[in-house]
């Protein structure tokens, strides 16, 4: 087998017989044993590539003369499955441990046997009796032991066998003496010819196609189908058996051995070779999901989720096994967005990602980076309890620092939601890729996934609810490049890859939910980066979970997660002559910034803050202000420093000071360190309405409103985030204070920029403006996008003073025009939301007059809107054995039409975005649909609708209430208010079940799937095939699953 073969051997299908019966593991020894098969493109696994079986026979052997046949083995305690192959010029019988199990005739197709419950924990004996009729006997076999952990064991036909022509009674019993008994004679390879080989799956039609559906479903994806760019190739190295789980993290020891981690429990070890996969042993049984691994120090770091703890593992005695776990890091909270990566920082210390369902540590340094965190926004939004995350506490998903004996841990940054990974590049600094809320789509409070900068001290402004702040907020840090819709998992760094330049420095990110990974350019950019993004590996499905650079050069990744099938691949570069490693290099004026933004980092509470004080730590002189700046890092670091100064060194000071952009980043500081201090929001009130915001030398020397449309977007929305601080932190102002802002602010309003009008609305309808709602109707009305469609009632439902029966009408009719945009599930529940409110407010004589403007367009995301469908009759309660034989029909040939009539049966669409088609309902109840075969498999899609229980996603797990008297409710808990929980038993229903929380006496998640079982079961076979190859294809009607 050459080189391009070594990773291809298909034992990737071979496992499909451990649940599927006989023929799938018979036909994937043939795909194993002979890589004969393959074009020179395609890439599958070898895990321990079995020897090539010979055609044996005598010297002697002739026409009529039967021939006798033994090979001893041992057995092994744990066996799963074993199977035996065999083909004979002639006929032959045979036996195991002196029990016939079939007879075999014929060289042209193999023919198999499963002799699992044959076989003896210890000593073995395979007997075959041959005998041909018209020629000399000639017969290959190869037998197949399969253990615990894919240890397998091969037994091909040999030299090794022995034979006799005399039959002896009890010749084919283990303890048979076998003196006298000759060599068998090797005639050759059975692929020595490959049009002969009678091991070919295309010699067994059956055999074949058993081999295509294992890979079909119980098989990780063949790498042939991946999209790569020019000059990558992909090897599938391995296919996880059923017994090996699925696996989410892995990481190279420093002998070069890989480590896995299973999704349920357990650390796997693989020996690698030069073929693949030499061995697999468990080296740790106990640990729960553990999500990040990491060697270093001497030592395995493992974060394990369900465990809840991060621990060292140590090899003390020199055995190979871990005899020492110390527990290093207990943290409490949730498992949904967990306990994430590790990664070695360029300072030794252990660094740690952790999603917003995990609570700080206790023993938390007060050296932190970040501190004075804070929910910041000016109008709390009542839902924000009861929707998702809602009992998420901040700084919701955050980085860690940890020595690597766990005595300190630091707080570095946070406002993220789910970090699932963490790289340094080159220069030390630290990215992620972090994941959106995809309910929110549609909404004003949608922030994309996206690659961020990590900084220390930095806050990335997630908020549970309606309460994410914009990215554009002066006290957080933008994107590097917002990637859009995906589910975010692993990342890595290309350095020590064996490719070219560009993609030994690319940045690696990758989508679960797309099945992709892509790689990010960094461009420097002042004291930061920015980005664009290129597909690197594309696969349908390729749910990746991790991905590392292995010490051979190659990027190596896993696939898996949620119960479905793992794979471990392994990508490299095909011209060894354009991969020399690259040097770092960076470009002055960034380097400058960059070091500049360092250096107000490490100072840990000192600041240059010219003509306020001079110490020894100020830069040179003619250095610009850095508060002046336009690098939003840098001025970020420097507000930061100035935060940990103290205020007493400079307060007086900032309140003085003419400068715009200085005045309004120190006043940003000061609120944010400052105590509910009556005289300062005073004194800030005051200099506001006198700031002078212009930079021009004839601009008054005090605000002037006509002065603000020409003043840069970003000032803007800095002063107006300091006036929102001044009064959350600092608490709501008086009468005189109200009055005096709001004849600075409405002036002001409305403006060019919708992200100035989304804090101007917000500001005026917090300080209850008679004006907000006759200048919002305006916009309102010339609205189309669905952010705005909702953002402005969201505001002005709080409104109470300005109202007009025309306003109303106006309202609710961009609500109308919202609803039938497409949107996520909280885009939806928001607007139904905010009518509710919005109708308690009014008289019942302002309901009247207004008619059924106030009614709004729900019916058209329900299903009745969808076309009328008889009542599906029951067909049959189909199970995964029905349908799993016929998966390799989906890919061709389907009915799109029938498809949609599917769907309809089923009632898919009622719940889940299938496609963009219109005719199907807008809202999205269940996960979204529209890129499910990029990470599910045609067997692990099929299974997860037959039986919806068996792995729920978070964000749709149903919780269950307990009640004191008795009773006990189960549903979606849609919000939390007045000591209430209002549950909906069911998504398809408005209906709300109003709960007192005094009454509940235990609260559980639901282990019971809010999607219904038995969805299928009026739907005929060819339906179902249809369905499959509509969600496989997003609905493309011009997908190759619907032509001919």
């Amino acid at each position: 087998m050459n080189a391009a073969l070594r990773f291809r051997c298909v034992d990737a299908a071979r496992h499909g017989g451990f649940t599927g019966g006989v023929k799938p593991v018979l036909q994937a020894l043939l795909a194993i044993a002979l890589g004969c098969f393959f074009s020179p493109t395609t890439s599958a696994q070898v895990v321990n590539r079995p020897p090539v079986p010979e055609w044996i026979s005598t010297a002697e052997s002739r026409a009529g003369q039967p021939l006798h046949f033994r090979k001893h083995f041992r057995g092994s305690p744990a066996l799963l499955k074993s199977v035996v192959l065999g083909a004979c010029e002639g006929r032959m019988e045979l036996f195991l441990n002196g029990q016939r199990v079939g007879e075999i005739t014929g060289a042209t197709n193999a023919t198999g046997f499963d002799v699992t419950t044959s076989l003896l924990a210890d000593n073995n004996v395979l007997a075959v009796r041959a005998v041909n009729s018209t020629g000399p006997v000639k017969l290959a076999v190869l037998l197949e032991l399969n253990g615990d952990l894919a240890k397998q064991t091969w037994i091909p036909s040999s030299t090794d066998w022995l034979v006799q022509t005399r039959e002896e009674p009890d010749w084919t019993q283990v303890k048979f003496p076998t003196a006298g008994w000759q060599p068998a004679r090797s005639l050759g390879r059975v692929d020595a010819d490959a049009k002969a080989n009678p091991f070919a799956p295309d010699k067994m039609v059956d055999a074949y196609n058993s081999w295509k559906l294992a890979r079909a479903g119980t098989a990780a994806t063949d790498p042939a189908t991946f999209t790569l760019l020019p000059g990558f190739k992909a090897e599938l190295v391995r296919s996880a058996l059923p017994e090996e789980g699925s696996w989410i993290a892995l990481a190279f020891d420093p002998q070069g051995r890989l480590t896995l981690a299973r999704e349920k429990k357990g650390l796997l070890r693989l020996m690698l070779d030069s073929a693949g996969v030499s061995k697999v042993e468990v080296i740790n049984d106990t640990l729960l999901e553990c999500r990040g691994l990491l060697y270093a120090h001497g030592a395995l770091y493992a974060n394990a989720n369900n465990s809840k703890t991060l621990v060292r593992l140590r090899d003390t005695k020199g055995t190979g096994q871990f005899d020492e776990t110390t527990e290093l890091l207990k943290t409490e909270g949730g498992v949904g967005h967990g306990r994430n990566h590790l990664k070695l920082g360029p300072d030794g210390w252990l660094w740690i990602a952790h999603g917003n369902n995990v609570h700080l540590p206790k023993n938390l340094s007060t050296n932190s980076p970040l501190r004075n965190f804070a929910h910041d926004r000016l109008i709390p939004c009542p839902w924000d309890a009861g929707m998702f995350d809602g009992d998420v506490n901040l700084p919701a998903g955050h980085i860690l620092r940890m020595k690597p004996d766990g005595s300190e841990v630091q707080l570095w940054a946070g406002g993220l939601r789910n970090p699932l990974d963490i790289a340094f590049n080159e220069h030390g600094d630290l990215f992620t890729f972090d994941a959106d809320m995809e309910w929110d789509v549609g909404c004003p409070w949608y922030v994309p996934n996206r690659v961020l900068h990590i900084v220390p001290g930095a806050d990335y402004g997630w908020r549970r609810g309606t309460g994410r702040w914009p990215a554009w907020y002066p006290d957080t840090l933008p994107s590097v490049v917002d990637i859009g819709l995906a589910s975010p998992t692993a990342v890595t760094f290309g350095r020590g890859a064996k490719f070219p330049a560009k993609y030994q420095k690319a940045f690696y990110i990758c989508d679960w939910a797309y099945g992709r990974i892509l790689a990010v350019h960094l461009t420097p950019q002042g004291a930061s980066y920015t980005g664009t993004s290129e597909l690197f590996v594309g696969g349908r499905p390729l749910n990746v979970t991790d991905v590392c650079i292995g010490p051979d050069g190659a990027m190596w990744f896993t696939t898996g997660g949620r119960g479905t099938q793992s794979g471990l691949y392994r990508v490299s570069y095909v011209k060894h002559s354009e991969t020399k490693p690259v040097v770092a290099t960076q470009e002055l004026n960034t380097e400058t910034a960059r070091w500049l933004r360092r250096r107000y980092e490490e100072r840990q509470g000192a600041y240059y803050f010219p003509h306020w004080h001079t110490d020894k730590t100020k830069l040179t002189s003619d250095s610009p202000e850095p508060l002046e700046r336009p690098d939003v890092y840098l001025r970020q670091a420097v507000r930061q420093l100035l935060e940990r100064t103290g205020p007493e060194r400079w307060k007086n000071d900032a309140i003085k000071e003419i400068r715009p952009d200085v005045s309004l980043q120190a006043w940003l500081a000061l609120v944010r360190i400052s105590k509910a201090e009556p005289l300062l929001k005073a004194r800030l009130i005051e200099r506001l309405v006198s700031l002078r915001l212009s930079d021009m030398d004839d601009a008054p020397p005090a605000f002037n409103p006509h002065q603000w449309p020409k003043l840069p977007e970003e000032r803007q929305i800095l002063a107006l985030r300091a006036v929102a601080l001044t009064f959350i932190r600092l608490g709501s102002p008086d009468e005189t204070q109200r009055q005096a802002t709001l004849n600075w602010l409405e002036p002001l309003y409305p403006n060019a920029s919708p992200r100035v009008n989304q804090m101007l609305v917000e500001l005026l309808v917090y300080l209850r403006s008679p004006q907000v709602i006759a200048k919002t109707v305006p916009l309102l009305r010339a609205a189309t996008a669905s952010e705005d469609l909702l953002l402005y009632p969201f505001y002005l439902r709080y409104a109470r003073d300005g109202w007009t029966p025309d306003a109303r009408r106006a309202v609710f009719a961009a609500l109308d025009r919202a609803e039938r945009l497409p949107g996520g599930r909280t885009y939806f529940t928001s607007i139904a939301n905010v009518r509710k409110e919005l109708l308690a407010s009014l008289t019942p004589e302002e309901r009247t007059a207004l008619g059924t403007a106030t009614a709004g367009s729900v019916s058209t995301r329900k299903a009745g809107e969808t076309p009328a469908l008889p009542p599906p009759r029951f067909v049959k309660d189909w199970k995964l054995a029905d349908l799993e034989p016929r998966l390799s029909e989906v890919g061709k040939g389907r009915s799109h039409e029938g498809a949609r009539t599917a769907l309809l049966t089923a009632q898919c669409v009622h719940c889940h975005r299938v496609s963009h088609d219109p005719a199907f309902p807008n809202s999205v109840i269940g996960p979204e649909l529209l890129a499910v075969g990029a990470r599910f498999s045609r067997r692990d899609l099929l299974l997860h609708i037959i039986e919806p229980s068996a792995v729920i996603d978070e964000k749709f797990r149903q919780t269950r209430l307990l009640l004191k008297d008795g009773d006990d409710v189960s549903g979606m808990v849609e919000r939390e208010a007045d000591n209430k929980l209002f549950v909906r038993p069911s998504p398809l229903e408005e209906k709300l079940i109003e709960v007192a929380a005094t009454n509940v006496r235990e609260r559980r998640l639901s282990e019971v799937s809010p999607m219904p079982g038995g969805l299928l079961n009026g739907l005929r076979l060819e339906q179902i095939l249809d369905l499959l190859a509509y969600l496989e294809a997003a609905g493309d009607p011009k997908h190759r699953n619907f032509q001919p």
